[in-house]
């Protein structure tokens, strides 16, 4: 089993969400387009959410990004519950395939400034 775990203070991350560029760089169409009627306060904690899940897949993964995977390879969506779902594609997927990382479970949580996300895995 692996466990991946991330922190992020929303109104620090709301400076670089500020950012169209950034957004396109950390986020995939999919999920650009699920908060596409979002405004402020929740569009940024939504995006915060979505950042620290990605982190904390990477964390999962034992991989930073950079070292064969990008942002926009995690990608993490919600299911018509509202509960976060993770799909890999390009390096992350590789990585996950080599290491025999099957699906990945997140927990997401908001509370004040602070997003946290739990990531596990049960490797094959």
């Amino acid at each position: 089993m692996r466990i991946g775990v991330d922190l992020l203070h929303i109104s620090r991350f709301n400076r670089i969400a500020e950012r169209p560029r950034f957004r396109r760089m950390l986020f995939s169409a999919k999920e650009l387009q699920a908060a596409r009627h979002m405004r402020q306060p929740r569009l940024g904690e939504y995006l915060a959410g979505r950042f620290c899940g990605k982190e904390a897949v990477a964390k999962v993964l034992g991989r930073g990004f950079g070292q064969g995977l990008e942002w926009r390879d995690i990608e993490i969506l919600t299911d018509d519950w509202g509960a976060p779902s993770v799909f890999l594609h390009s390096g992350a997927s590789r990585i996950a395939a080599a290491a025999g990382v099957g699906a990945i479970d997140l927990s997401l949580t908001h509370q004040n400034d602070l997003v946290i996300c739990v990531a596990a895995v049960r490797c094959q």
